[in-house]
């Protein structure tokens, strides 16, 4: 924007170097200026009689294509928008589900609802999904919320709310699924840490696309990254190394398949998401009425 004040006229620049660029093509051409800082913005101070000389001349300039154009470097990344109600209410139905569980213990739904390999081989593959939902005290049920909820977040900005749970379910049920069939039998585990591994590999899978990624960022430095997580997050004594493990590796395929998807292409609105999630929330309802039954 251009602003003519008593004698002076003022030409708007949008950064300090481009201010200083401006300044000197006017002095090269003998057309007296100052590169100024005036109203939260850098601009050209000229004579009114050399305004529209200036202006041309800058103008040709910019033409050119020698002026740096400003650009956000995140530009290409097409964040959306988070669902927050969303995104928080599902956290917070996980810890009130984990209150109930233990002010009800006589109905036994922790064994009901576990991952036990020796079931899962057998049928059961409900339990891959109501495991999620389980968690043996308050340390282990706040670090998945703490956690998960950080990383569902980051999900959250590039494949929608919707989405992202969607994928926090399918990865985590698939990661015990492995688990069990790894382990075969004699083995249990609850938690949604094999979901939170999951999304990890969710957010490393779609790094393999431009669209989803900070160009400069190399596409193997985010796996390197989940594999450096996995290390200090998930494999302390008490943990479930390998439903961890199972769980990045179910998650980098499942990324890698949505970005293929959607690299090229919008990422559903709002209708989209809110399917997603009722399938997310269905899916864990008639799991646990399996469970019970």
């Amino acid at each position: 924007m251009e602003e003519i004040q008593r004698n002076y006229a003022y030409i708007a620049a949008p950064n300090k170097k481009t201010a200083r660029e401006y300044s000197v093509l006017l002095d090269s051409l003998g057309i007296g200026n100052n590169a100024v800082f005036r109203w939260n913005s850098w601009q050209i101070e000229v004579d009114l009689n050399d305004y529209e000389d200036a202006k041309n001349e800058i103008e040709n300039y910019e033409k050119s294509g020698r002026i740096e154009k400003i650009h956000n470097k995140f530009a290409h990344i097409r964040f959306q928008k988070v669902d927050w109600t969303l995104l928080v209410s599902t956290l917070l139905i996980l810890a009130a589900f984990h209150i109930f569980i233990y002010e009800f213990d006589h109905l036994e739904l922790i064994k009901a609802g576990r991952s036990s390999a020796a079931a899962i081989t057998e049928g059961e593959f409900f339990r891959a999904v109501t495991a999620l939902t389980l968690h043996g005290d308050y340390k282990h049920l706040f670090s998945n919320i703490f956690f998960g909820g950080i990383v569902l977040w980051a999900l959250s900005t590039m494949a929608g709310t919707g989405n992202a749970l969607l994928l926090a379910l399918f990865t985590g049920f698939s990661g015990n699924i492995l688990n069990a069939f790894f382990y075969g039998s004699a083995h249990n585990s609850i938690g949604a840490s094999t979901s939170v591994f999951g999304v990890i590999g969710v957010l490393a899978g779609l790094q393999f696309f431009d669209s989803f990624r900070e160009k400069k960022l190399g596409r193997w430095i985010p796996l390197g990254a989940a594999l450096g997580l996995l290390a200090m997050l998930g494999s302390s004594e008490k943990s479930d190394v390998m439903a961890h493990l199972f769980g990045l590796f179910a998650g980098i395929p499942a990324g890698a398949v949505f970005g293929a998807i959607f690299s090229k292409r919008n990422i559903p609105g709002k209708l989209f998401q809110n399917i997603s999630a009722v399938i997310f929330l269905l899916t864990i309802f008639f799991c646990w009425i399996k469970a019970v039954s």
